[in-house]
């Protein structure tokens, strides 16, 4: 495999110094496009959706096409490692989900990529807006991407908590439907000696916000969890004398299916409609993102398990699916794929933490890991 690995720390350091937040990812875009024209050319680019691009590396011989994808943005977190010469130069934005070191990742399998295959096609997938959960949607239905029609499908993530370069893989749900929605509601203001000539939001939000919980217990079991978790509040303005008119609660709902989740979405909606009635209230409803659930496949996640055995890297076949979303889900739907966890060290911070930093020593196994699927994928 024939990798400049120094030059693809290089790269992730980079990356890092100069994060971009979802839907801005353009000074990223444009740099990782630079980096391959120089150093992994690809026989064609295929614009996607926002600053989102698949670069494609034809075999000598028609045949498969495999993709392979990372994603281009960063997190609105302020980085706290002020001891790295490579750390965030804007502030309140930061790689700290590891997205960085998946770009490092991909192309150091562009690099691999100098001898084409064989046969069939290997396209990276360099996608934008994946942590607000449209980026893989938009560009699966943006126009240029018929020309890439995947037979195959894979993304890997950097997970903290686990060993080093181990592999963690399961069949069916990998990573969760989430919902993130807003319940509103309106009335009219009053002044607060007379609550009464007016209709406040205040108590019906406080009897949704608490039913939350139960809607949650009526769902969660043990062998399939749920979530219905409250993650913003506002109402009115800061002015003794004024009874508010409208208020919102925003409402994260995860699940390992999509039934259940929009199962708890209607019974919450369900009880702030009644609430409203019997408030004298308007309510709107409205879905802020929306992630699908990331189901892998057999044939792939065989393929992934005997890439790790070749490679000798520890497998872990996990019980349940992660909490967390990742829009990689509307990729599985669409096509025969899979996910993978990729360990990045059991003491340290966890992803989403200020403090996280991916791990320039498993840039190679992720890399390994991707030419051994491509080779799967393509024989």
């Amino acid at each position: 495999m024939d990798i400049d690995l120094d030059r693809l720390i290089a790269l992730r350091h980079w990356l890092h110094a100069h994060p971009e937040l979802s839907r801005d990812e353009t000074e990223t875009a444009q740099h990782m496009r630079r980096f391959l024209a120089e150093h992994a050319k690809p026989d064609r680019i295929i614009p996607l959706d926002g600053a989102g691009f698949a670069a494609v590396y034809d075999g000598a011989l028609p045949g498969k096409t495999v993709l392979l994808r990372c994603e281009l943005d960063a997190l609105p977190i302020h980085e706290l490692n002020t001891d790295l010469p490579y750390r965030s130069t804007r502030d309140g934005i930061g790689h700290k989900c590891g997205h960085d070191g998946h770009m490092a990742i991909l192309a150091g399998v562009a690099q691999s990529l100098a001898i084409r295959p064989k046969s069939g096609r290997v396209v990276l997938l360099f996608q934008p807006d994946e942590e607000t959960g449209t980026g893989a949607r938009q560009c699966c239905l943006h126009e240029n991407f018929t020309q890439i029609a995947p037979d195959f499908v894979f993304a890997l993530h950097n997970l903290p908590g686990f060993p080093k370069d181990q592999v963690i893989c399961r069949l069916g749900t990998f990573a969760s439907h989430v919902k993130y929605a807003a319940i509103k509601l309106s009335g009219k203001e009053a002044h607060s000696a007379q609550p009464e000539t007016g209709a406040s939001p205040a108590f019906a939000l406080a009897e949704v916000t608490l039913k939350a919980r139960d809607i949650q217990a009526k769902y969660d079991q043990p062998d399939r969890y749920a979530l219905v978790v409250p993650v913003y509040c506002q109402m009115g303005v800061q002015a003794s004398g004024i009874s508010p008119a409208k208020g919102e609660a925003h409402f994260t709902l995860r699940a390992s299916d999509s039934a259940t989740v929009e199962f708890m979405w209607h019974d919450l909606t369900d009880f702030a409609q009644a609430k409203a009635a019997q408030y004298g209230l308007a309510l709107e409803l409205q879905t802020n993102e929306e992630f699908a659930a990331t189901i892998n496949g057999q044939i792939p996640v065989d393929m992934i398990r005997q890439a790790a055995a070749t490679l000798g890297l520890g497998f872990i076949d996990k019980a349940t699916p992660f909490r967390w979303g990742e829009d990689f889900g509307e990729l599985t739907q669409r096509h025969c794929g899979a996910m993978f966890g990729l360990g990045a060290g059991e003491n340290r911070p966890d992803l989403h933490n200020p403090d996280y930093d991916f791990p320039d020593e498993i840039l190679q196994s992720g890399i390994a890991m991707f030419v051994a699927l491509v080779k799967s994928a393509l024989a």
